[in-house]
């Protein structure tokens, strides 16, 4: 064998084999997906238990609230307009079996410093809870494909707003729509069909706790009173509501896709008409029935959501039906960084809810904002800063500012800014 063949025969032995069935895809690289992957505690398809994952999530977050644009305005005395929290600090497990059921549940951990609260003449912290913030059983039915039940106590899927996990949303706080008719984590049941190509759902939820309720005291003493954590007060003759839901995709593309969907919601609650039984509490999201529209659609950087509500006959009787509209587009100006922008408004004599789950409520409540007014808008700019460009909603840095005003009648009750600024983790 001469020189020439020899040298040619080396060279090519020591170039790489690239076979389309034989090469070797190198491992990922991405940090977030590197965490995830270690958090799989055990995985098998070859036995009952198909796997078994930990999952964890934590927010802080802080604000700064400027009533009329000054810190001082119309705070009460011992207010303080700084504030800040551990949001969230859950830690879960999920378990896969082969016959189609899931286990899931997430524990909120206590003892962490959570938001503080004017009380009796000055702002003080408070402390969470230990609780089980879900825990539920999920059975695929393998004579229907896309088709489950789900038993258990887990999030109410009302709104565009709220049906999108806190993991995912892009502003720092829900809407005012959202915080209105958010009811927590309830006990319930919920039938859904997915279809195999996720382009439609439907869903059925029936749910009865007495946490729904957003007008209780949410104090420390009153967290297993109100069923917060194991204990429920279970009445289905008056405590019990359900969602009709659904949500149509398409126009599917690889760079977007359009979806509409509607909810349709109804608290059996018989406090209405002063019908109420006595000694009862008004448990539900506060209205008889309401009505959620929602379109959204995305193309390569756009993404694009429209949500309109409408609530009819309010449940304390002191207030007039509520109607509602959502716009929020979101533009990725790099594979790491969206700008967020969203508008919010609400109408309806006595019937929109201004402090909901806001600082401005809990935290720098104003001498001359009530509870509830007549109308609100609220605009609010951002922007997300994503760790993982493959998992954005691993680890991200969200920084937001939101201008709200709102009247009752007929004059103005509030105006001001929230600055707000919150880091989330989600594995």
């Amino acid at each position: 064998m001469n020189k020439t063949l020899l040298c040619t025969l080396s060279a090519a032995a020591a170039l790489p084999v690239f076979a389309g069935t034989d090469s070797v895809v190198p491992a990922s690289t991405d940090w977030a997906e590197q965490v995830k992957k270690s958090l799989i505690v055990y995985e098998n398809k070859d036995t009952y238990i198909n796997k078994v994952s930990l999952a964890f999530r934590e927010q802080w977050q802080m604000a700064v609230v400027q009533p009329n644009g000054s810190n001082g305005l119309h705070l009460r005395d011992g207010a303080s307009p700084f504030n800040s929290e551990f949001r969230r600090s859950w830690v879960g497990i999920n378990v896969f079996t082969e016959s189609g059921t899931q286990f899931h549940t997430y524990a909120r951990i206590g003892g962490l410093p959570t938001r503080s609260t004017y009380n009796n003449g000055r702002t003080k912290r408070n402390f969470t809870y230990t609780d089980l913030y879900d825990i539920w059983v999920k059975q695929n039915i393998s004579a229907v494909k896309g088709l489950s039940v789900k038993a258990g106590k887990f999030a109410p899927a009302f709104s565009s707003d709220f049906r999108t996990s806190n993991a995912n949303i892009p502003c720092v706080e829900r809407s005012f729509i959202a915080n209105q008719f958010a009811l927590d984590s309830n006990w319930g049941v919920e039938v859904n069909y997915t279809a195999p190509d996720k382009a439609n759902i439907l869903y059925l939820q029936v749910m009865a706790n007495d946490r729904a309720c957003a007008s209780k005291n949410n104090s420390h003493r009153d967290v297993y009173r109100d069923g917060r954590g194991l204990k429920g007060e279970f009445g289905w003759e008056d405590k019990c509501f359900m969602i009709l839901g659904g949500t149509h995709k398409f126009d599917i593309t690889q760079n977007g896709y359009q979806a509409v969907s509607a909810e349709y919601m109804h608290d059996f609650n018989n406090a209405y008409h002063n019908r109420r039984k006595p000694g009862a509490n008004n448990y539900g999201f506060g209205f008889k029935d309401a009505i959620s529209l929602g379109y959204e659609v995305k193309h390569n950087k756009l993404t694009f959501m429209a949500n309109a509500i409408a609530a009819f006959e309010q449940q304390n009787g002191n207030g007039s039906n509520n109607v509602g509209i959502q716009l929020q587009p979101v533009y990725a100006l790099h594979p790491q960084v969206d700008c967020v922008f969203r508008y919010t408004a609400m109408t309806g004599d006595n019937a929109c809810k201004l402090g909901a789950d806001r600082y401005i409520c809990t935290q720098c409540t104003t001498t001359a904002a009530p509870t509830w007014v007549d109308s609100l808008h609220a605009f609010y700019f951002g922007v997300d800063f994503y760790a993982s460009a493959k998992h954005k909603d691993a680890a991200k840095l969200m920084i937001g500012a939101e201008y709200t005003t709102a009247r009752k009648d007929g004059a103005d009750c509030y105006n001001g800014w929230e600055f707000t600024t919150a880091l989330r983790f989600n594995f």
